[in-house]
């Protein structure tokens, strides 16, 4: 009976398609209970973000540019390790330039210290970098001064740095790029006198912009900016200037200044002894403030404020009275030698004339008169 049904072609094709069939369901059970066994274990895929790349390099002479400071990073595995790694930051991907020559080259970037069972994917695969001859070269600082640093009425001199040269380290064609080093200068308030300051060192390119990719061994220095006085001080004196109305009289001319300061050419700054300020007061009626424009003298500059205020004070003219009084004058009669009272040539009784005349006082003057015949 089974040597009859194995020798017939018909039954061994139904026979195939049972054991087909049969194998179809055993392996779709097994991959159902793997899924199942992975779904227990917590298995995830996650995308780590912002993992830094180490730069595996032996030689000391040379810089590497072009690699990224952090990558993309997909991991597929246990969900508990892939959170307790991100959460110490374990994650890491390394580029490797043992015995690499100087120039550019495409380099892979790999994941580093991955534990068994978690697979990675970084973002990008692959980074080219340029490998170049590191060199140090000493620059000379160059103090700048920011505008506006010092105080009106006083000049800068020549600014001074604790230390005149900088080491600067660097790639060869960065280095050789390299224009100036500066020290600028700022400060809070406008400086009045010599001052020490502390500041940051900026390295510059040909095209004056700032280079960060060197390493220098002094980042600050300390720039000293001698502060003086500019120019020259001179006293200013106030001129009444016109006629004042009647009955007023001018008691005081006082300028919110006693002085200022000019610059200009030394012969004529030399020759300047005082600012004559005329003061008009032929409209002035009573104690006021007057805005007036300083004039100075040619191929000379005005350092402080151009217009000053003066103060008017006023008084009132008013009418004194001027006395003569006459006296009687005792004569003496030598033929009878005695002294007789000239009555008829003056009266018993004073009399008195008076005179009025103006003055630009507020007390009347009395002045006396006597007559001897």
């Amino acid at each position: 009976m089974i040597d009859r049904i194995l020798s017939s072609r018909w039954a061994l094709r139904v026979l195939a398609l049972v054991l087909t069939l049969v194998l179809y369901s055993v392996t779709t059970d097994t991959a159902k209970e793997t899924d199942s066994s992975l779904s227990l274990l917590g298995n995830d895929t996650e995308v780590i973000t912002d993992v830094p790349v180490e730069v595996i390099n032996d030689s000391k002479d040379v810089v590497v540019s072009g690699v990224p400071e952090a990558v993309t990073m997909k991991v597929t595995g246990s969900r508990n390790v892939i959170k307790a790694m991100e959460q110490q930051g374990d994650f890491k991907v390394e580029v490797n330039l043992h015995n690499a020559s100087v120039g550019t080259q495409v380099v892979k970037l790999e994941a580093k210290d991955l534990p068994e069972g978690i697979k990675a994917v970084i973002t990008p695969k692959e980074v080219t970098v340029t490998i170049q001859e590191k060199i140090t070269k000493e620059f000379i600082v160059e103090p700048e001064l920011s505008s506006g640093l010092v105080a009106a009425g006083f000049k800068a001199g020549t600014p001074t740095t604790d230390v005149s040269t900088i080491k600067v380290t660097g790639p060869r064609d960065t280095i050789l790029n390299i224009t100036t080093v500066k020290a600028k200068v700022t400060a809070e308030r406008a400086l009045t006198e010599t001052t020490t300051i502390k500041t940051n060192v900026t390295v510059l390119d040909n095209n004056y912009n700032k280079i960060t990719n060197v390493e220098l061994n002094k980042t600050t220095v300390e720039v000293t900016v001698p502060v003086s006085q500019s120019g020259k001080s001179v006293p200013i004196k106030l001129i009444q200037k016109g006629i004042p109305k009647d009955n007023v009289t001018i008691a005081s001319l006082n300028a919110n200044i006693s002085e200022v300061t000019l610059e200009g050419d030394a012969k004529v700054l030399d020759e300047i002894d005082v600012i004559e300020v005329p003061v008009d007061v032929s409209d002035v009626t009573g104690t006021i403030i007057k805005k007036i424009e300083l004039t100075v003298p040619a191929k000379t500059t005005l350092i402080s404020s151009p217009v000053i205020n003066v103060t008017i004070s006023t008084g009132q003219k008013v009418k004194t009275v001027k006395q003569n009084k006459k006296t009687t004058v005792e004569k003496k009669d030598t033929s009878n030698n005695e002294v007789t009272s000239e009555s008829e040539l003056f009266s018993s009784n004073e009399k008195a004339t008076s005179d009025s005349t103006e003055v630009e006082n507020t007390d009347a003057d009395v002045t006396e008169d006597t007559t001897e015949e």
